[in-house]
């Protein structure tokens, strides 16, 4: 006997179901597309099957996991539901259907687990969201798992095109689309496999992005000897592949976003990578399509990725090769970290901090020799805190080994509190429209912009150069902020500005 519930799903539903299409930067079709894929995989399922007819505008997104019970099903309905905790998963449960219900007549879903089968329809209606819960019923799922139906409006009906669904899966799926790779997710999380199919075909790519690149180089990231994230990088044979240039950052094969790790390579569109770091999951946004700024576990990933892409960089000779004995800029990093250091809202600058620094060691690999150097302890990696050694980077005269590659020395990247400070490097940078930028301790000044080249005519370089520091210093902080303030970048700037100006 099918027992039926009714309900609604809280107050003023529909200010709700917005503030979850807000919390996208994408449309909330697309949003909903990628949360109904997730919760197949947190299901456990083997395969999600999605069936989309634009002449009755309907989309069907089918997936053969766990299923949910009584209660899990209730609490799909439940808005509160939304605002859980981050990780653990890579999906929200409901948040494809609730996300439907902003251009769909109506959400049905089907869901049959080991203790449980029920059905729901659920629409949106004025400021309400009333749905139907029929127990013990399911019209056409064939196995344990789940089923969502997404009945679209009149405006949205054939929004669901073949190519949409398809560039959708590659852009947030890519991994579990890869031949190669998608036996890697097997073996380490997907015990039965995961398969994807559009309209009764299996999606697949026909060769592995691994396979389509050259200079490659296996990664492997760990965290207190402890391996925490594997992949690969490498740079595209041909022009053309289906994926955005970049370094896939993913969990469990969803690509929470692509990277260049805040380097500006060359042959930057060429440059294409995957890496697989299930522990960043708890340092994803609510959408799981970008990691939480100043989040310390993302932080900590990010310095110890983006040293290994700079390595490789140097490597392939994809990165700016810079002398800096010939570039005369050390007065003016002082006069920098001198304004820095009178600059509490940008306390990245100017504070000790943990980073990796280059220590001599005979095992180590070939490193050149850098200007400047500091004074610190423990480089020994004994107990003790040790006897204060020579490392850089640093405002005191001398040379120590550094993180970059060379001829010069053997040294071994060392995790050790340092204190802050920039450095500045000028580089010819034609095919950049950018005229400066930051990349871990270092101000890139691009010589081969238009405006610098004019400054230079007109005798303004040092106002250009400190223009070019203080907006890409106020710009890398800004980006770390969890809530920028719109006007904070002009403050900071008046401010640098001040400080520079007082010191002469």
């Amino acid at each position: 006997m099918t027992d039926v519930y009714e309900g609604k799903s809280g107050v003023n539903v529909k200010r709700l179901v917005q503030n979850i299409v807000d919390s996208y930067s994408f449309e909330p079709q697309i949003a909903a597309l990628v949360e109904l894929v997730a919760n197949g995989l947190d299901a456990g399922a083997s395969e999600i099957k999605i069936i989309s007819d634009t002449n009755q505008g309907v989309l069907e997104v089918i997936d053969n996991g766990t299923g949910m019970d009584r209660k899990q099903f209730i609490e799909y309905h439940d808005f509160a539901s939304s605002t859980k905790e981050r990780g653990g998963t890579i999906g929200f449960a409901g948040q494809g259907a609730k996300l439907g219900l902003n251009f769909c007549e109506k959400v049905v879903t089907e869901t049959w687990s080991a203790n449980y089968k029920g059905v729901s329809k659920w629409r949106l209606k004025g400021n309400d969201a009333p749905y139907e819960v029929q127990h013990l019923s399911i019209p056409s799922l064939e196995s344990f798992g789940t089923k969502v139906s997404l009945f679209l409006d009149k405006d949205n009906k054939t929004f669901y095109k073949v190519e949409i669904i398809l560039e959708t899966l590659r852009t947030h799926y890519y991994p579990l689309l890869d031949p190669e790779l998608n036996k890697l997710y097997m073996k380490l999380y997907y015990k039965n496999g995961i398969a994807i199919f559009l309209n009764g075909q299996q999606i697949l790519e026909k060769t592995p992005l691994e396979h389509m690149l050259e200079h490659r180089k296996k990664l492997l990231i760990r965290f207190h000897n402890m391996p925490k994230a594997m992949g690969f990088l490498g740079k595209l044979k041909g022009s053309i592949h289906a994926v955005e240039p970049g370094i896939m950052i993913c969990t469990y094969g969803k690509v929470i976003e692509s990277s260049f790790f805040k380097k500006e390579p060359k042959d930057k569109d060429k440059i294409f990578g995957w890496v697989e770091a299930p522990y960043l999951i708890e340092a994803v946004t609510t959408d799981k399509c970008r990691f939480q700024k100043g989040n310390k576990t993302w932080e900590g990933f990010f310095r110890k990725a983006q040293q290994e892409f700079e390595d490789w960089l140097q490597e392939v000779g994809l990165s700016d090769k810079v002398d800096r004995q010939s570039i005369n800029l050390q007065k003016l990093e002082k006069e920098i970290n001198s304004i820095l250091k009178n600059m509490p809202e940008l306390p990245i600058f100017r504070s000790p901090y943990k980073r990796d620094v280059a220590v001599a060691d005979p095992l180590g690999d070939s490193r050149s020799m850098a200007e400047g150097v500091q004074e610190t302890t423990g480089t020994l990696g004994g107990r003790n805190t040790g006897a204060r050694r020579t490392v850089s980077p640093g405002e005191e005269p001398g040379s120590a080994p550094s993180l970059d590659k060379g001829t010069d020395v053997s040294a071994t990247p060392k995790p050790r509190t340092v204190k802050s400070g920039i450095k500045i490097i000028q580089v010819d940078r034609p095919d950049l429209e950018k005229e400066s930028w930051f990349e871990g301790e270092t101000v890139y000044i691009n010589k081969s912009h238009p405006a610098h080249t004019k400054a230079d005519k007109r005798k303004l370089l040092d106002y250009h150069w400190v223009k070019c520091i203080s907006q890409s210093l106020i710009e890398f902080s800004i980006d770390r902020d969890p809530e920028p303030n719109i006007k904070k970048p002009f403050e900071l700037s008046q401010r640098f500005f001040k400080l520079w100006g007082e010191q002469f």
